[in-house]
């Protein structure tokens, strides 16, 4: 079908390109095409309809907005159709307002987490910008890693990524990746709900 939108979206532009025209008649077809070309011609600002709807000769024609026809020539391709047209339903209500909303939402939600939530809650546990503090369950952490590994704390490890960030918090890359995986998180929530409604 991907196909077939990308014709139908040339031959409007071609028809809208040519000043000499102020209609355009395709060629009969089935409803799933119909779909299509009728939400191809609204988005391009045309006005549609449908001719000989319930036959076997179903068509779709489109005026340029600042041509739209008169009551007069739907009267003659009626009759030329057999059959009353039907103007094409309205456009459908616009989606993604929620997906953006939330988006932004997500976003705001993970930065502030990630800027202010986790330092504090890192510094809570004794992961502080002065060090790991004596006594903490950081000091604990750090206690157990060495002995692990032999003396000392390996770097990379869970103890060495924490205190890293309890010292100097989140680098601006990791919370621009953070904020933009929230925001897509947000978005995809906010698209299921406009699906909902």
């Amino acid at each position: 079908m991907d196909t077939f939108r990308e014709e139908v979206q040339n031959e409007i532009d071609r028809f809208l390109q040519d000043a000499s025209q102020r209609r355009h008649t395709f060629p009969p077809m089935d409803q799933g095409p119909i779909d299509v070309v009728l939400e191809v011609a609204n988005d391009a600002g045309l006005k549609s309809y449908i001719f000989g709807q319930g036959q076997v000769e179903t068509y779709v024609l489109v005026w340029k907005r600042q041509f739209a026809p008169t009551d007069e020539e739907i009267a003659a391709e009626e009759a030329k159709a057999g059959g009353k047209s039907t103007p094409a339903p309205p456009p459908k209500k616009v989606r993604g307002g929620r997906r953006l909303l939330y988006g932004a939402i997500g976003g705001t939600i993970t930065a502030g987490v990630l800027l202010v939530g986790a330092p504090v809650v890192l510094g809570a546990v004794g992961f502080a910008s002065t060090g790991i503090a004596a006594g903490s369950f950081a000091a604990s952490m750090m206690s157990a890693a060495a002995a692990a590994s032999g003396g000392g704390v390996a770097a990379g490890s869970v103890v060495a990524v924490l205190q890293s960030v309890g010292a100097a918090g989140f680098s601006a890359a990791t919370v621009a990746g953070g904020t933009v995986a929230g925001a897509s998180v947000g978005a995809a929530l906010g698209g299921r709900k406009d699906e909902k409604d």
